[in-house]
């Protein structure tokens, strides 16, 4: 009699997935992320703005009203110059006359897509810091509280209670894509080593790297004293990773 075999067949990794067996399974910083958002969506609609969103808001109504020649957002003079005319702020005056929204409407639309892309850039640039789960929701807690807990309706602050006026201003969107900008070179630092050669085994191609310069532009454009924070990080970033810096320091 034959000797029966018994095989005994291993699972590849990533085949239940292919079968459909895998079911998806938010991340920690995805379920902290989404219900801060929510949080901070509602108290920010509910939070009457002041100060400085009176000047954002008229910068949009100037720009509704001529956008390419706008006056000045705080007097009857020529606008010519004013920094406050910015990417950021011709994007919401297209926004308003494709729409017919107020300034006020449109700021009130743009914090929680500010929000967003700070959230998402946040969560990014610390998964390049580290694979761990729990990371990003850290440093949420840290962004939100180390500032403390009370009002400051300058430009910058984002801790838990400024967001709730801060959220529509340049600067939390420009903190936001710093945050990508801080990601993305990170993973570019870390990833390939010493500087050697275009190609398999090299530097990546060079459009990423134009697209990072354009990215880091934009900062510069919207918000440039966040432009010069970003431009800290990503030198302490690339110096930190490159091994052949490393060695010599």
């Amino acid at each position: 009699m034959s000797a029966s075999v018994l095989v005994r067949r291993r699972t590849v990794d990533g085949a239940t997935a292919l079968r459909g067996g895998g079911s998806w399974r938010p991340s920690p910083y995805q379920c902290a992320g989404f219900l801060f958002f929510l949080m901070m969506v509602l108290a920010f609609w509910r939070v009457p703005l002041c100060c400085d969103a009176g000047q954002h808001a008229a910068v949009v109504e100037r720009l509704k009203a001529d956008l390419l020649r706008p006056r000045h957002p705080m007097a009857d003079l020529p606008g010519a110059g004013s920094p406050y005319y910015s990417p950021y702020a011709v994007a919401q005056g297209v926004f308003a006359r494709l729409t017919g929204l107020g300034g006020w409407e449109v700021l009130r639309l743009t914090g929680p897509l500010n929000l967003l892309v700070l959230l998402t850039g946040l969560g990014r640039f610390v998964r390049v810091l580290t694979p761990r789960p729990w990371a990003p929701v850290l440093a949420l807690a840290a962004t939100a509280l180390l500032w403390g807990v009370e009002r400051a309706w300058w430009s910058g602050y984002l801790n838990l209670m400024s967001m709730t006026g801060n959220l529509p201003y340049p600067s939390a969107f420009a903190i936001g894509l710093a945050f990508w900008a801080w990601a993305l070179t990170g993973a570019r630092a870390r990833d390939t080593g010493g500087v050697r050669y275009l190609g398999p085994g090299g530097l990546r191609p060079l459009s990423g790297y134009a697209g990072l310069g354009l990215l880091y532009g934009l900062i510069l454009l919207v918000h440039p004293i966040t432009a010069v924070a970003a431009a800290l990080g990503a030198l302490a970033l690339v110096a930190g990773w490159q091994r052949r810096w490393s060695a010599a320091l």
